[in-house]
């Protein structure tokens, strides 16, 4: 099992991964590692189901996206995260450019 999955290159040249935090009872915690974003999100997976931990309670919010809400094996659970972040990530990249402001000032505090 690995502990990471592979670095996926975003359109601006940062790198995203997820790392992969099994729990005790076949849980994970899938840690977002983003170069412009060290304080990243994460998402839990149980029962198949995925969730974005949110905000300084660590709050589960059931994710709602067809294309992000289950997985069967947490190999996919790690890699849908990835995909989640990453097109988070896009997203911001995009809006960014589209009001010519460095991306880096979207995930300023």
């Amino acid at each position: 099992m690995n502990t990471h999955t592979d670095r996926l290159t975003l359109s601006d040249g940062a790198s995203i991964r997820v790392r992969i935090e099994r729990g005790p009872t076949g849980d994970a915690m899938l840690h977002e590692e983003y170069d412009r974003h060290p304080h990243g999100s994460a998402i839990y997976w149980r029962g198949n189901r995925l969730f974005l931990v949110w905000g300084q309670d660590r709050e589960l919010l059931p994710i709602e996206n067809p294309y992000f809400e289950f997985a069967e094996t947490v190999e996919d659970a790690a890699e849908t995260a990835l995909a989640f972040f990453a097109s988070t990530a896009e997203n911001v990249i995009t809006h960014a450019r589209e009001h010519g402001i460095p991306v880096e000032a979207c995930y300023a505090a």
